[in-house]
């Protein structure tokens, strides 16, 4: 190793980490990645010095929130005589905030400074002038942090602070700000930086840093960033690493980066994929095994496979596919839209279930495999917690059968009960079934599985009299069940404790303005029925339903009695299959929960425990 190479490897040895090394200086969108409405908005206030005197700056971990706060005080406080040309990075100003000197520049983690007594403190340091800068920038992190009363003692100051004084705040959950702190502020949401701006600050990096890397070993580390930018930065680093020994900087492969983190090849991804389309549970389980023994990371492969089946959907149709293979192209063929819909439904779970619930992660992920290969296949006499919109078109009396054409119910004998219909052979895969036009009508009001206790069929039959209100009814909860993952994810991102509930919470019914959740348990029924976290249901409900719904959270049990009553007098037609005893119906849910059940009440149980002591 010549001179040159010890003293440029010391010199990046005794540098920071990269994210904190190529911070962006300016207001330049390939510095300030991603953030080009922000740029641009705040550009325009400082050249018309229209500098407000609070910001919210809210969004995702590492999209550049912080960094922006200091960009925007040193922008204020750059000496140049343009005012469009700030900040300038050479004035004494902008060289001291660059040098992390500047005293007037006061960073406060709210997450360990957020009682009231701190806020009076601050209150008080307010009034003092600035010692080296023109305006004074108090940046406050994880704003959210704060206490009802701190928050309380802040208002008067952060409405009317001194003319010396500027606030910025800034948080990952605006939303538990308080409305009266939100509307002093001047908002901007950082968005998730896009993985085009991703690889190009990436590959700049490298190139300042004299890293040779391939181009799909950078993609894996923008796609584990999964928007950002820090994250990025962070796994790039480990992989120069990774990649630099005695004998010196070696070229960093996608192999590599896959061994260090723990992913799974896209090959492996595909076998188990492969597997589903077989329909067959031993390779699946043989596939997850191997991963296991090879030391990848299970909470990764679940995720990786969440996104491989996101991949299919899309393609199946019809969306973006500019980054799939020509052989995930052929898997997604294999499938229906209904069938894919319905194993992102069972895998998309696991990112609630893994990660709190303190199991083995291999065995939510083979239970989620099993149960995925039983959903295919529609095994007779399986009681799961996911069911795709396609299954709930069949009548609750007739076999449901892979023959095109329907056929007449078999008549009930008249003292048949729960266990006494007829048999239901199991159903082949039907890509066509929702467009076939001469399928069975729909139910007037449908019900859907419960949690872990499913809702029999026959609580989803109602009078067929009911007219086209009821039939419009089944649409809506067709469409709500559609869309549960996406809307369990909405709620996940602004209320932790919410989502929790929702794990093993399922949509059983629409009657007129009202929306039916089910659960087994207790505790997720009463908590989800508090107007805390019913009001953020139903707001998320109502927006993706396209209007305005009340929520209620009932037992499985209860479902009976609401159906029929929202149908009106005697709404079970002669001929149809008894009502199932209630009671029987809860014990055998209640004793029917599996570990992966009872991990989900655990899970939603710690995180109401770790937020109230928080």
């Amino acid at each position: 190793m010549t001179d040159s190479q010890e003293s440029g490897r010391n010199q990046r040895a005794q540098s920071s980490s990269l994210y904190r090394k190529y911070r962006p200086r300016s207001f330049d969108p390939a510095e300030l990645v991603g953030q080009e409405h922000i740029a641009r908005t705040l550009r325009n206030a400082i050249g018309l010095g229209r500098i407000a005197h609070a910001y919210l700056f809210c969004g995702p971990r590492g999209t550049g929130k912080t960094s922006t706060a200091r960009l925007l005080a040193k922008a204020v406080n750059c000496l140049d005589p343009d005012p469009w040309a700030r900040p300038c990075n050479a004035c004494a100003a902008c060289e001291a905030i660059n040098a992390g000197s500047a005293v007037d520049i006061v960073e406060i983690d709210a997450a360990s400074n957020r009682g009231v007594d701190d806020v009076r403190d601050l209150r008080e340091k307010v009034k003092y002038a600035p010692s080296q800068l023109r305006v004074k920038f108090y940046i406050i992190d994880e704003a959210h942090q704060l206490t009802r009363d701190a928050f309380n003692a802040f208002l008067k100051t952060l409405e009317e602070p001194p003319p010396h004084v500027a606030f910025v705040l800034a948080t990952t959950e605006p939303d538990k700000l308080p409305d009266t702190v939100a509307s002093r502020c001047q908002r901007f949401d950082f968005h998730r930086i896009p993985l085009s701006s991703m690889l190009a600050r990436l590959r700049w990096v490298c190139q300042q840093e004299e890293i040779e890397i391939d181009d799909d070993a950078l993609a894996l580390i923008a796609q584990q960033a999964t928007g950002s930018l820090r994250d990025a930065l962070g796994l790039l680093e480990r992989m120069a690493l990774f990649a630099e020994g005695a004998e010196g900087r070696t070229r960093i492969t996608a192999e590599a980066v896959r061994q260090a983190l723990g992913l799974s090849r896209d090959e492996r991804l595909a076998g188990l994929v492969d597997a589903l389309i077989r329909r067959d549970a031993g390779a699946g389980l043989r596939i997850i095994a191997e991963a296991a023994e090879n030391g990848e990371d299970l909470q990764q492969f679940g995720r990786q496979i969440t996104g491989y089946l996101r991949t299919l959907l899309h393609l199946r149709a019809g969306g973006r596919d500019d980054l799939a293979d020509p052989a995930a192209r052929e898997q997604a063929e294999r499938f229906s839209l209904a069938e894919l819909a319905t194993l992102l439904r069972i895998y998309s779970g696991l990112e609630l279930v893994l990660p709190r619930s303190g199991l083995d992660p291999q065995l939510p992920l083979e239970l989620a495999t099993v149960e995925a290969v039983l959903r295919l296949g529609g095994e007779p006499g399986v009681t799961t917690h996911w069911r795709d919109a396609t299954s709930e078109a069949q009548p609750p009396t007739q076999p449901a059968t892979a023959s095109r054409t329907p056929r007449a119910p078999e008549p009930a004998p008249a003292t048949a009960g729960p266990a006494s219909g007829p048999a239901v052979s199991p159903r082949e895969p039907d890509p066509d079934f929702t467009a076939r036009e001469d399928a069975p009508p729909m139910p007037q009001a449908v019900a859907h599985s419960a949690g872990n206790g499913a809702v029999p069929r026959e609580m989803a039959t109602t009078r067929a009299s009911a007219g086209s209100d009821s039939a419009s009814e089944a649409a809506v909860l067709e469409k709500l069940i559609a869309s549960w993952a996406q809307i369990r994810r909405e709620v996940k991102a602004s209320r932790s404790q919410t989502a929790a509930l929702l794990t093993s919470v399922d949509p059983a019914l629409v009657a007129g303005d009202d929306v039916y959740l089910v659960s087994p348990y207790e505790f997720h029924r009463s908590k989800l029925n508090e107007e805390v976290h019913r009001q953020l249901v139903e707001s998320v409900i109502s927006r993706y339903l396209g209007r305005a719904y009340r929520v209620h959270c009932v037992a499985p049990e209860e479902v009976p009695a609401i159906a029929p009553a929202q149908a009106g007098p005697n709404p079970e037609p002669a001929g149809t299959a008894s009502m199932p005893d209630p009671a029987a119906e809860s014990q055998a849910t209640h004793s029917a929960r599996s570990p992966a059940d009872e991990a989900r009440l655990r899970a939603a149980k710690s995180i109401f425990d770790a937020e109230e002591i928080g």
